[in-house]
């Protein structure tokens, strides 16, 4: 028969097991965790190197690349030739209605973008988009000028509604035979463009030669139309595609459209015809200002 104290040994034994039994499973369960949560911290290293290693390789070294800075757009040089040519062969007859200004700076830069020329005329405002990024030089002849306030106080010349529909503006003699002490070569010409002269177009008028372009230009109030050439079948342009464009209005198309609207002064001696000639509606421009390049 088991004695009393033999039986209380063995409870104790008992109790003694159960409880290293019970520390056992607790250590387990603590390193089951701890390794668990070392594991989770090793995959977000390697997702987060993996993440550093494709921005290094996209985007290459931030040292030498900014992020969102434009492409640097090389400036450009303009060639300004004197008025009249010294070396034309035969020399040119001395122009009256010439105007001294110098020369604008030789380097466009940037050379890209648009900048605002507005016109407060007499019958309204108009504002004009130059185009900076093809026509470079056009834009800064006019920038110069208009800081010189050349075209202030001025009047639009010329308004033909027949063939080609324009207004013709820029020449501070009113003449047509004005311009400024320089000129300067052909931009952007419109030669893949269908119609060649769009409504809205302004572009630079000139005497036919290339090299001639000044101040005065014209503003399209009307498609120009296109014909057929007789001899090659092709299509072409009423208004030959040898005139710089150098921008597009942007407001103020109902400005000239009133002008247009008005008719030629057929009365005016400086009109050659009733479809050719001074606008019945006196077109005085008060100022010409240049903004920024945009």
């Amino acid at each position: 028969m088991t004695s009393l104290k033999d039986r209380q040994r063995a409870a104790a034994r008992q109790r003694l097991e159960r409880e290293m039994a019970e520390r056992v499973e607790h250590a387990r369960e603590r390193r089951k965790k701890t390794l668990t949560a070392l594991g989770a911290v090793v995959g977000v290293v390697v997702v987060v190197g993996a993440i550093i290693a494709i921005v290094n390789a996209v985007g290459g070294d931030d040292k030498k690349t900014t992020t969102g800075a434009p492409a640097s757009v090389a400036p450009v040089n303009c060639t300004w030739a004197p008025n009249p040519n010294p070396t034309a062969s035969p020399k040119p007859a001395a122009n009256p209605d010439l105007k001294k200004t110098g020369t604008p700076p030789t380097t466009v830069s940037p050379a890209t973008g648009t900048r605002d020329m507005v016109m407060d005329t007499s019958q309204g405002k108009i504002s004009i988009a130059l185009d900076v990024t093809n026509a470079p030089c056009a834009s800064e002849s006019f920038a110069y000028l208009a800081g010189k306030k050349y075209f202030d106080n001025t009047t639009c010349h010329r308004l033909t509604t027949n063939g080609i529909y324009v207004l013709q503006c820029g020449d501070p003699t009113g003449s047509g035979r004005g311009g400024p002490s320089y000129t300067f070569g052909h931009e952007n010409l419109p030669t893949d463009k269908r119609p060649t002269y769009a409504r809205g177009v302004v572009a630079m008028a000139n005497p036919g030669d290339q090299d001639a372009n000044g101040s005065q230009f014209f503003i399209v109030y009307q498609d120009v139309p296109m014909q057929q050439d007789p001899s090659t079948g092709q299509e072409t342009s009423v208004l030959p595609a040898d005139y710089t464009v150098i921008g597009t209005v942007t407001s103020g198309m109902d400005v000239v459209d009133k002008i247009a609207a008005g008719g030629v002064d057929a009365k005016n001696k400086k009109s050659s015809s009733a479809t050719d000639g001074v606008p019945k509606l006196p077109v005085n421009i008060k100022t010409v200002t240049v903004g920024a390049t945009q």
